[in-house]
Parts: C-alpha cells; structure tokens; sequence
C-alpha cells in the first residue's frame, strides 16, 4: 500500500475524488453550461432579428454597419474603464486586458433569463489573485447603475436641446429615473451597502484605505456620457448604412441630429433595462421604435430597431471573442512572470 507523506492528499478510488478535484469538476461543468446558454441565447436571438428582417427588400451599406458597430463597441469601452477604476477604487487590481474580456463578454449574458448571470460571466472571468469575486459583482452593479443613470441623465438633456411638445413626457420620467438610479451610485449609500454586505460576504471588506470617492462618480459619469454620444452616432451610422432614412442625418444640423439620435438610444436603452427582461428584448425596440417614428415613419423605424439590435448583438460577440483571445496569452505571460 502507498504510505501518504504528512500533508499530503492521495486519491483513493474506493473512497471517491478528493472536494477539490470533485469543485474543480463543479466549475468547469458551471463554466460550460454558463457559455452553452450564452452561445444558445444568442444565437436564438439573431436568428429571429434575421427572420424580421427578411420580410424587407434591404439595400445596405456594409460599411457604414461595420462603423456603427465600431461606434457602439467604443461606446461600451468607456463603461468597461469604469469598472476598472471602481475596482481599483475599491482596492482591485484587475489588468485592462481582463477587464476588457470579461466586461464584454457578460453582456451576452443579459440574454439569458435572469439578468445576475451579466453579474456572474464578469466577475468569474476577471478575479484573480488582486481581485475578489465579491469585489468584482459589486463593482460591477455599480458599473451598470451609473451607466443607466448617465444615460437617463443624457437623454433628459438631449431632449431638453432638442425640445418639442411630445418630448415633454419623456423628458420628466427621464430625470426621474437619473435621479433613481444615479442615487444608488453616490458614495454614503454606497458606502452603507458595502458595509452591509461586508458582515456577509468577508471578501467584501477592502479596508479604511479604499473608500468609494465622489470623484470616481463624476469621472465615470463624465466618461459615459461620451460613451452615450458614441451610442447615438452608431445609430446615426445606421441610418447612414439605410440610405439616410426619413434625411435625419443629412437635414438636421450635426448638434441637434447627434442629440436626438442619443437621447432615443440612451432613453430607450434604460427603457429596457428597467424593463427587467432579458437584454430589453423588445421593450427597447418598442421604446425606439415610437421615438424614431415622426422622423423616419413607422417601416423604416421597425428596420432601424431590428437592424441596431442585431449589430449590437454582432459587435458584442466579436469584441468577445477578440478580448478574449487578447487576453488568453496576457493570463499566461502574467502566470510565467510569476
């Protein structure tokens, strides 16, 4: 019979497989079903985007679709350099790279039911020895709260710029919900709810060091808004890529096209998001749909909504998949550092 060293653990098969091996099964059985889900949702979704829209004769521009697409990934780019900071804020120390893959892969997670899976794929994917599960979930609700409060916040401005009576209405619950949500952002609440949490979950305590500052609210709020921006003018490339539906992008002077094209995303966005169904599906397109309307008319609108929704889905794929192959020999390169 083998003799065990002191401190050592042995597998016996007459006794089964020792907890880790039987947790380390456990996760990756997790991880796989996780991504089996992801791949499932997905691809439902752009199936029936692609259905809708078979029943138009189309005429694209694939250019102005790969721009819009660009616009758009550049857009979520500001709101994955937030939760880098936060996390750092709070005492993180995720790479860049990480955090990239891991923030655009959990948005195909919001189209799974349950929208705590987008929580679960980012925050498995970027912990590490300089960052905690916990610490990543939380940042990362944080994250999401900020980014819907500045987009409420946005779109309540875009609308005030571009003021008409029908806006009036959308204006009102516009700074009622930056109002809501960017609440659950500021630094005492924040505080209290990372106080809470910490008598829960111990990994959650970062220390007196590592406080959520108000700075770090008015830069991430800052860096959003610009993220929005960025948002609107992927809808006003695919307009482009539609031949200039309805002439919004070529007849309406830059500054107010560019605000009301951003405030129909932002506003419609959030829309969904407060919706609680799975990636807004349908809630945001009907939010966009009545927005985009007056100005293109009710077909090209449906176009404009189906169409956005399967080049988002598009471009967050592929900026899954890039970062993830990005950061696959960052992981490793760090591993033999260290």
């Amino acid at each position: 019979m083998a003799q065990e060293a002191e401190g050592e653990m042995t597998f016996d098969p007459e006794r089964g497989s020792p907890p880790g091996s039987r947790r380390r099964v456990a996760v990756v059985v997790l991880r796989w079903g996780i991504t089996l889900a992801i791949v499932m949702a997905v691809g439902h979704r752009v199936w029936l985007e692609k259905e809708k829209l078979a029943a138009y004769n189309l005429h694209l521009a694939p250019a102005w679709l790969v721009i819009s697409a660009v616009f758009y990934i550049l857009g979520l780019a500001t709101c994955a350099f937030f939760w880098w900071l936060a996390m750092r804020d709070l005492g993180g120390r995720p790479s860049i790279m990480s955090t990239l893959s891991a923030y655009y892969a959990g948005h195909l997670g919001k189209y799974v039911p349950g929208k705590a899976l987008t929580v679960v794929v980012r925050s498995t994917m970027v912990r590490g020895p300089n960052v905690t599960i916990a610490l990543a979930a939380f940042t990362d609700v944080l994250e999401t709260a900020l980014m819907m409060a500045t987009g409420a916040l946005v779109a309540a401005l875009a609308f005030a710029l571009v003021y008409a009576p029908a806006h009036r209405q959308l204006l009102g619950i516009a700074v009622v919900l930056a109002i809501g949500l960017g609440l659950l952002t500021l630094p005492p609440v924040v505080a209290r709810c990372g106080k809470l949490l910490s008598r829960v979950v111990p990994q959650m305590a970062t220390g007196k060091a590592h406080t959520w500052r108000w700075r770090t609210v008015a830069v991430g709020a800052a860096i959003m808004a610009v993220g929005w921006l960025l948002m609107g003018l992927s809808l006003a490339a695919l307009l482009g890529a539609m031949g200039d539906a309805g002439g919004v992008v070529g007849h309406l002077h830059f500054l107010r096209m560019l605000s009301l094209l951003t405030a129909i995303v932002a506003f419609s966005t959030v829309g969904g998001f407060v919706s609680f169904i799975p990636g807004g599906l349908g809630a945001r397109e009907w939010v966009l749909l009545e927005l985009l309307k007056p100005y293109i008319g009710p077909a090209q609108a449906i176009v404009a909504a189906v169409l956005l929704r399967l080049v988002w889905i598009v471009a967050e794929v592929g900026a899954a998949g890039l970062f993830w192959l990005l950061d696959s020999p960052w992981k490793r390169r760090q591993v033999r550092l260290s």
